[in-house]
C-alpha cells in the first residue's frame, strides 16, 4: 500500500483513510466557525447602525383616534341615557293613557247603562200610555157604537120620529 512520509512520520493507506476525512472535518469546522463569526460581526454592525423610525406621526394619529373614541363613547353614553329617558317617559305615558282609557271606558259603560235604563223606562211608559190610549179609544168606540146603535134602533123603531 501507499505510504506517506512527512517529517519522519510514516502514514500508511488505512491511517490515511482516517486522517483525510478528519482533516476535511476540521477544515470545514473552521470555515463554518469563520462564517458564523463573520455573520455575527455583520449583524452587530447592522444593530449598531440601526436608527429607530420616527413614530411621532403615528403616535399623533393614535392620540387623535383615542380622542375621537372618547368623544364617540361619550356620545354613545348620552344617547343611551337619552334613549333610556325616552323609554321611561313612554312607559309613563302609556300607563297614563291606559288609566285614561279605563276611566273613559268606565264612563262609557256607565252612560250606556243609564241610556239603556232610560230606554227601558221610556219603553215601559210608552207601552203603558199606548195601552191606556187603546183602552180609552176602545171605551170611546164602544160608547159611540152604543149611542149609534141606540139612535139607529130608535130610528128603526119609529122611522117618522126623526
Amino acid at each position: 500500500m501507499a505510504e506517506i512520509e512527512y517529517g519522519g512520520i510514516k502514514v500508511g493507506g488505512s491511517k490515511l483513510l482516517l486522517i483525510v476525512p478528519l482533516v476535511g472535518t476540521i477544515i470545514g469546522g473552521l470555515w463554518g466557525g469563520f462564517e458564523i463569526w463573520n455573520r455575527y460581526l455583520e449583524m452587530e454592525a447592522k444593530i449598531n447602525s440601526y436608527i429607530a423610525p420616527d413614530l411621532t406621526g403615528i403616535e399623533q394619529n393614535i392620540a387623535v383616534i383615542e380622542e375621537t373614541l372618547v368623544s364617540v363613547s361619550e356620545s354613545v353614553e348620552q344617547a343611551k341615557d337619552y334613549t333610556r329617558t325616552i323609554k321611561n317617559d313612554l312607559k309613563d305615558d302609556l300607563a297614563r293613557q291606559e288609566a285614561l282609557m279605563e276611566r273613559l271606558e268606565d264612563k262609557v259603560n256607565g252612560s250606556q247603562d243609564k241610556i239603556n235604563e232610560t230606554i227601558d223606562n221610556a219603553s215601559e211608559r210608552f207601552d203603558a200610555r199606548r195601552d191606556a190610549l187603546y183602552s180609552d179609544t176602545d171605551r170611546k168606540i164602544k160608547e159611540l157604537e152604543e149611542r149609534l146603535t141606540s139612535k139607529l134602533q130608535r130610528a128603526l123603531d119609529n122611522p117618522l120620529a126623526n
